[in-house]
């Protein structure tokens, strides 16, 4: 690092609210969520007085709520007066930042869309490209390419709320995190981690390669004690590596599962293999990383709500559904500067649960993991929904498999579901306990049944033939 750029870092350094969040802390990211709303009404006399008298120090959910709602119809009014797009949807809808005073009242609000955000990135953005920091650009997991600006300000918030999940993993300045990301051609997300490491005093290693050899010499090099990255591709190492290694041996204290969803088979094998626990982070490139992740209760995720805002939507109706149920969820973004995001449809099905959690936390909400996607779903039999959880669950329940993905085809008038298995047996007697286990989930059983899908065919391929053409493992492709 060069000179300019350690006073840069310096300087960004003593920016972080992270610092401010004294160790031994029982909720770090809830400390680092009081401390942004402490540092919000500082500057803002209005959320003040809204919030009234209360001590801070001792935040309630209705002290919280009142900052969470004025902050949504301030992000409205910004990007009422700075996006195109919103200026242009919000007229047409007839709808002001007035008038939404309650989380009732977020309803009145139309919602966006993520095809929305692809076909016309640029009128989001709130400030000029030459005022942009960085872009990153994203085909997501369904390969709609969009485009998100960064300002300054806003890199730094998200630098500052990583450092904040990282802390609230019990990682310490002594730690070194090794970072897990296959190689892909679209925005990489071991560059913004690193980056963020960096800012924070975090040592961090990073290597895409699936020569487990090379893995292993990066992570004793940098005497590594915490992973974090893609569930399947560490999922992919450790396999492998834990027949050359005692994978315990090397003093792995903490495992980050990052951008697609963590099967509880996949989490148990890997809490098995590296004898620590798996926390589940979830996050978009939409709205930044580390919008949520687990304490190490392990019972949902605590979120990011000092730049977010959460509800959770009933999918046909678009109504707000109670807290616990499963539905879509809709976040808002409370403070971007770049690309302010106003009620977006995430597509990702989960729900929220209330305060407070056996960790300490007191006001913040948690998110459960992703039960699917409702554009990840696909139809076979009668209608009957699958989606890739369902079978990472039976899959990844063997430790003789690797990776899978998944092919739906058609014959004659049944679907046929082929799976494509890099596994250390490839015995015949191996397959037939994969289609003996797959063949009794509810959907593919009745499917059978009915005659209208085929008996589950396994196709044994070579470790380490399956590729990874995006940030996140594409596991079913429907060719019908």
């Amino acid at each position: 690092m060069g000179a300019l750029e350690s006073v840069k870092t310096a300087i960004v350094r003593r920016k972080l609210l992270t610092r401010k969040i004294p160790d031994g802390t029982a909720s770090p990211l809830e400390e680092w969520i009081r401390l942004k709303v402490v540092d919000t009404c500082r500057t803002n006399k209005e959320l003040m007085r809204r919030i009234g008298s209360h001590d801070l120090a001792n935040m309630s959910r209705d002290d919280f709520k009142e900052y969470q709602m004025f902050m949504f119809r301030q992000q409205m009014r910004y990007a009422e007066e700075n996006s195109a797009f919103y200026r242009d949807r919000f007229k047409k809808e007839g709808v002001r930042a007035d008038d939404i005073v309650t989380y009732e009242d977020l309803e009145k609000v139309p919602f966006t869309f993520p095809s929305e955000l692809a076909a016309e990135p640029m009128l989001f953005y709130a400030v000029s490209r030459t005022k942009m920091t960085r872009e990153f650009t994203t085909t997501g997991t369904t390969g709609t390419r969009k485009s998100i600006g960064y300002t300054a300000k806003d890199l730094i918030m998200k630098v500052d709320i990583i450092a904040a999940v990282l802390k609230g993993a019990r990682m310490t300045p002594a730690d070194s995190i090794h970072i897990l990301f296959p190689a892909v051609d679209e925005w990489d997300p071991s560059i913004m981690v690193a980056g963020a490491c960096r800012i924070a005093g975090h040592r961090s290693s990073i290597c895409s390669s699936s020569d487990i050899s090379e893995q292993l010499r990066i992570m004793k090099e940098n005497g590594t004690t915490f992973l974090i990255g893609l569930p399947s591709f560490i999922y992919r190492i450790t396999t492998l590596m834990s027949s050359v290694t005692d994978l315990r041996a090397l003093g792995i204290r903490k495992v980050i599962s990052s951008s697609e969803p963590l099967s509880e088979s996949m989490r148990s094998a890997l809490e098995r293999a590296w004898g620590c626990k798996v926390l589940d982070i979830w996050g978009m490139t939409e709205l930044g990383l580390g919008c949520a992740i687990e304490c190490d209760e392990q019972d949902n995720m605590h979120a990011d709500e000092a730049n977010l805002l959460f509800e959770v939507i009933d999918t046909d109706t678009g109504k707000h559904v109670p807290n616990g149920t499963v539905g879509e969820l809709v976040v808002s973004t409370l403070t971007a500067e770049g690309t302010p995001i106003i009620r977006y449809r995430t597509h990702d099905l989960m729900a929220i649960f209330d305060p407070p959690c056996k960790c300490g936390s007191r006001f913040n909400i948690k998110l459960s993991k992703p039960h699917g996607r409702t554009d990840l779903q696909f139809k076979v039999g009668m209608g009957y929904k699958i989606y890739p959880l369902m079978f990472d669950d039976i899959l990844f329940s063997f430790p003789e498999v690797v990776d899978y993905r998944l092919s739906i085809t058609k014959g004659s008038f049944k679907d046929i579901l082929t799976f494509s298995v890099e596994s250390t047996d490839r015995s015949d007697g191996f397959a037939k306990k994969i289609v003996s286990s797959v063949s009794e989930i509810m959907e593919i059983a009745d499917g059978i049944a009915d005659d209208l899908i085929g008996t589950p065919i396994v196709d044994f391929v070579d470790i380490g033939s399956i590729k990874y053409s995006s940030a996140k493992a594409v596991k079913i492709i429907d060719m019908r």
